[in-house]
């Protein structure tokens, strides 16, 4: 499985247990998400390493972004890259759940994205999944300030 499908399963995820469970903490597995990846065998050593990875760098990722907010991340390093393995208390930021309550102009006006992300968890299909992540970071980076170059 590619890293881009494991990250599209893994935000998708993540931010619907973070919304469904707002304003109560969620937990966050990298191993445990790992596990529940299309295609990855537990019984494959790489594969889940490779899936453990990609699963904690997302979480990462997304707190980076500031979709997520987290104090008790334990972090791992596998081949020299580090990532989180284990988060005991997240939960969405503002801007995360902004952007999860937000109505897409899209020919499905009546959910929101995040309404949108919990369906498509628990429906399945890697398509679904992945367009409804990629609406959540297209409205998240339409959210950002415009970068200014002074010349």
């Amino acid at each position: 499985m590619k890293n881009i499908e494991v990250f599209s399963i893994a935000t998708a995820r993540i931010c619907a247990a973070a919304l469904e469970q707002h304003p109560v903490v969620a937990r966050f597995n990298a191993e445990e998400s790992a596990r529940h990846m299309p295609g990855v065998d537990p019984g494959n050593r790489e594969a889940m390493a490779a899936a453990v990875l990609a699963c904690g760098a997302t979480f990462e990722w997304l707190m980076d972004e500031g979709y997520l907010r987290s104090t008790a991340c334990v972090k791992e390093s596998l081949n020299g890259v580090p990532f989180v393995h284990l988060a005991l208390r997240y939960r969405l930021t503002e801007k995360g759940l902004a952007i999860l309550g937000a109505h897409a102009s899209t020919a499905d006006e009546s959910r929101t994205i995040g309404e949108r992300l919990i369906a498509a968890v628990k429906l399945g299909g890697a398509e679904r999944i992945k367009e409804s992540v990629k609406l959540m970071i297209g409205v998240g980076a339409n959210a950002r300030p415009a970068l200014q170059v002074n010349s």
